[in-house]
């Protein structure tokens, strides 16, 4: 009997066991946090697009749940190189912009680590605590 990874990474987080993101309590002002990190495999990315069949990609309703514009975060889609994976990559934000997430907020970078695939990343740059308040 197998266990899926992800299921075991989630369970152990959720109990403590792990050194996930919920276990990042020290982290220096100004360093970025990942609240998520999903890739988007190209035969998961619907040959007739439109909102309905979008909002059905896993990534999609992630980004949306976790991003927020108060909470210094940015949308990062890495993609393949070549013309082929930034114009997925430049669909994927159109669609991520129609959905409500500004674009001045979405960053698109070359090296998702596969010819097949987006990478999706939430990154929150956290404040420096102030105690003397």
């Amino acid at each position: 009997m197998t266990i899926d990874r992800r299921l075991l990474l989630a369970f152990a987080m959720a109990f403590g066991c792990g050194s996930g993101l919920f276990a990042q309590t020290d982290v220096p002002a100004g360093v970025p946090v990942t609240l998520l990190e999903m890739p988007l495999r190209y035969q998961d990315w619907p040959q007739r697009r439109s909102a309905h069949a979008v909002l059905e990609l896993d990534p999609v309703r992630a980004v949306l749940s976790v991003f927020s514009e108060e909470g210094g975060q940015n949308v990062i889609v890495r993609h393949p190189g070549g013309d082929g994976g930034n114009a997925w990559a430049l669909e994927f934000r159109e669609w991520l912009v129609a959905l409500g997430v500004p674009s001045h907020f979405i960053t698109l970078e070359p090296g998702s680590g596969g010819a097949d695939r987006l990478l999706i990343l939430v990154e929150a740059t956290p404040t420096a605590f102030d105690s003397s308040a």
